[in-house]
């Protein structure tokens, strides 16, 4: 029964391209999944990893042909040569193929796998040494570039490993998998089984990169069980055309000039194509006027290769632009001069401004570049360039005005600052002495409102300074702080506004300040003998805040509340029996109706939860006796009953 096997191929293949075929050369690659040839000794299972087929068929190695008395086998160094193809197998004794199924469904494959080559190379063409069992398989391939791209192409069709055409190699026989011979062989004497190479072109582009990786995805195939097997990888590496253009210049505006290209690399033959008319095919072009000449280099890859020469004008007369200065800033002045050499120039001529002389002032308000051209008795001309750099005049920097305590110092920093530009800080709007220099300037104390000066230097450029004026402030006044409606756990502080005053901050039995707008905070909730207040009125800046207003108030002794009855069914509602109030420590017993103790606690706000010893007690009437202590030291001890209702 015949069978094929598809695979994706990255590229189109360019049938005029075998006009020029190479011979592949072995590629090592690693990331094989399974051994499935059988090497040495007489355990065909010891010395491989799977089957290939449901019948449990393997390929085996000469050596092992021979060790087991049977002929046929693959080449036992692993070499598979045919024609232009040569192939190099993995070692027998490791993983020698990339076994694939669709989803990875069959036993010791995998959907899909990546075979990364040990040194990335270029290559203009590759071919993938694979055969599929069990029928034909679809296979995708992509090839996987170090650049970090990747080409994919479109499914084909090749033959399975009975009875396919074109193969590399065939007739060398397969055997079961098995503990011991004897071994059968099977297929020699159809010329069975057999190998098929799998060209894969690349195109121009591609033949640029370097090929990192090759990933195979079995998608599907002849049959419920079919399996894929790639087994080696071979190519025609690329070799890079280098291409480096001498030429020779026109002189004095005549077709005098030459362009020669000096190449070495490329995949022969070579052709040429200048662009001259009429066409010019070797690699030096001739009776060239100055000018730009492109030549198209097509190799046996038909790739074409662009090289471009430039063949300039070249006269015994040269000339030398000069500028002083060469920096000038907006609205200044620079002088231009032309220096000739090799000749006599007659005439000169400046670009932009179409002036004439050999040295001419000039006053750019950008950046410019300028041309001199020199024309010699003969017509021949030569010319030279000159930039002036033209800095512009900073804008004077923008920095507020700031308010502060007296005594105190401060930072004024300019704002948008151009990472470029120094800035310079003065006393006087004018002159004087350098008071500092950055972004930003930290003043010394002021005691009185003082005004500082900054430029910006951009080179040789300074901006006019700006005026920066920094203002003395007063502190802001203490709160008073009053105490009022006190509890047994709360109490409200307040206090009168304090004139100039940004808000509050308010500080809790020295807790962490926290900022406020009112003049009252009520302060509730509280557990303990007494509560004491600090109060900051804030000024427009810190330095400005006052200093700390503080009061205390004593809390007033508050009565214990003991419930008579709970309900302890997880409702959220009385499910705990305690006491409630200002209590700082406590004692409670529970007793049933014998008088046995059933709970005792000594931790505020746990209480009796109605069990013993964790077993839910039935409803009823129990007895307490509870020990409290207030936060103000006085005792207090409670007995009586309480419901306990289920």
């Amino acid at each position: 029964m015949k069978r094929t096997i598809i695979i994706v191929v990255l590229l189109h293949v360019l049938s005029t391209y075998k006009l020029y075929a190479q011979n592949y050369a072995p590629v090592a690659v690693t990331g094989f999944n399974q051994d499935v040839v059988a090497e040495a000794g007489t355990n065909a299972t010891a010395v491989t990893s799977s089957e290939l087929d449901l019948v449990f068929n393997i390929l085996y190695s000469t050596d092992f042909a021979t060790a087991n008395s049977i002929l046929g086998g693959i080449p036992s160094n692993g070499i598979i040569s045919n024609g232009r193809y040569n192939f190099q197998l993995q070692d027998y004794t490791l993983n020698n193929s990339l076994f694939l199924s669709s989803g990875g469904a069959q036993p010791n494959t995998v959907g899909s796998g990546t075979l990364t080559l040990v040194t990335p190379a270029a290559f203009s063409q590759l071919s993938l040494l694979a055969f599929s069992t069990e029928y034909y398989s679809d296979l995708n391939v992509v090839l996987n570039f170090t650049d970090g791209t990747s080409t994919t192409g479109s499914l084909q069709t090749v033959a399975d490993w009975f009875d396919g055409l074109n193969a590399v190699i065939s007739g060398f026989g397969r055997i079961k998998r098995l503990l011991a011979p004897p071994y059968a062989v099977d297929g020699r004497n159809t010329n069975n089984p057999r190998f098929y190479p799998f060209d894969i072109s690349l195109s121009c582009t591609d033949q640029e990169k370097l090929v990192a990786s090759i990933t195979v995805t079995h998608h599907a195939g002849g049959g419920p069980n079919s399996r894929g097997v790639i087994l080696a990888v071979a190519g025609v590496m690329n070799n890079p055309l280098s291409v480096t253009p001498v030429t020779t210049p026109a002189y004095c505006g005549k077709s005098n000039g030459s362009a020669s290209l000096t190449v070495s690399g490329g995949n022969p033959p070579l052709s040429y194509e200048w662009n001259t008319i009429p066409v010019q095919t070797t690699a030096t072009a001739t009776n060239l006027s100055a000018g730009t000449y492109t030549c198209t280099i097509t190799g046996g890859n038909l790739c074409p290769f662009v090289v471009q020469a430039d063949v300039t004008q070249q006269s015994t007369v040269k000339i030398k632009a000069l500028a002083r200065p060469g920096t000038i800033c907006t609205g200044s002045t620079t002088t231009l001069s032309a220096i000739p050499s090799g000749g006599k120039i007659v005439h000169y001529t400046w670009q932009p401004g179409n002036m004439s002389d050999s040295t001419t002032s000039v006053s750019p308000a950008d950046t410019t570049t300028y041309i001199v051209t020199g024309e010699d008795a003969f017509g021949c001309t030569a010319t030279d360039t000159i930039k002036i750099m033209v800095i512009p005049k900073p804008a004077p920097p923008v920095v507020a005005p700031l308010s502060i305590c007296p005594d105190s110092t401060t930072t004024l920093t300019i704002q948008d600052t151009i990472d470029a530009f120094i800035y310079n800080w003065y006393p006087y709007p004018s002159g004087g002495d350098l008071a500092g220099t950055g972004t930003s300037f930290t003043t010394p104390p002021v005691k009185e409102t003082t005004t500082w000066y900054v430029e910006a230097v951009n080179g040789l450029c300074s901006s006019d300074r700006t005026p920066v004026t920094v203002t003395s402030l007063g502190v802001t006044a203490t709160p008073v702080v009053t105490a009022s409606a006190i509890t047994s756990n709360s109490a409200i502080f307040s206090w009168k506004p304090v004139p100039g005053a940004t808000g509050y901050l308010v500080s809790v039995d020295g807790g962490p300040y926290v900022a406020i707008a009112d003049t009252a905070y009520p302060v509730t909730g509280l557990q303990q003998e007494s509560v004491s207040i600090r109060v900051i009125a804030l000024g427009a800046l810190p330095c400005q805040n006052s200093a700390a207003g503080e009061a205390t108030a004593k809390l007033k002794p508050g009565d214990v509340f003991v419930p008579n009855a709970f309900s302890p069914n997880g409702d959220g509602k009385n499910d705990i029996f305690k006491p409630e109030g200002n209590i700082k420590a406590i004692n409670m017993k529970i007793f049933n109706q014998w008088g046995e103790l059933i709970s005792e606690t000594t931790t505020v706000g746990t209480g009796w939860n109605g069990t013993n010893s964790g077993k839910a007690q039935p409803s009823g009437v129990y007895m307490y006796a509870i020990k409290i202590t207030l936060y103000n030291g006085m005792e207090i001890i409670k007995n009586g009953s309480v419901n306990l209702l289920r």
